[in-house]
């Protein structure tokens, strides 16, 4: 009866190694790809932007996207944020560059750092600052999730007090 346990005991070990051995590991994350990614995705989001297209800005967010810019409240969910751009985009609108200096994160959750630049119609900078965003997967692309800007100029000053 001994022998017949360490037999099996034996053959059971045996296929869990040789099943072990032969099994493929699932494909390591690739951070640099994921970089590459989320850039082609901040062209898609400039071109959107300098076209004035805030129906295709809007579709570089998530669903339940956060935009929150100085200053202001932050704008919650993507219908909300195309309506903010919209509005941008009917006053005299600026065009943007954006270099991603960072990208960190996993096959669930990305973080970019960038920075970014304001032009007048003319090419003159007219602001410069950085952002911190968190792309998250989404319709199979990396989408802004949340999205976060500041200058690197000095606040207007406050107006003047009344008299």
């Amino acid at each position: 009866m001994k022998k017949r346990i360490l037999t099996f005991l034996i053959i059971v070990t045996s296929i869990g190694l040789t099943s072990s051995c032969n099994k493929e590991k699932a494909p390591a994350f690739d951070l640099v790809k994921a970089k590459t990614d989320v850039e082609d995705r901040a062209k898609v989001f400039v071109e959107a932007l300098n076209a004035k297209d805030s129906v295709g800005l809007a579709n570089c967010y998530t669903k339940d996207a956060k935009f929150m810019q100085p200053n202001d409240k932050t704008v919650e969910g993507r219908t909300n944020i195309q309506m903010l751009f919209g509005k941008w985009m009917k006053g005299n609108m600026m065009n943007i560059t954006i270099s991603t200096v960072e990208v960190w994160g996993d096959e669930n959750t990305l973080a970019a750092e960038n920075t970014w630049t304001f032009m007048d119609q003319s090419g003159k900078t007219v602001d410069t600052g950085k952002s911190l965003e968190i792309y998250k997967m989404e319709e199979g692309v990396w989408k802004l999730h949340r999205d976060c800007y500041n200058s690197d100029m000095p606040p207007p000053p406050p107006p003047p007090a009344p008299k």
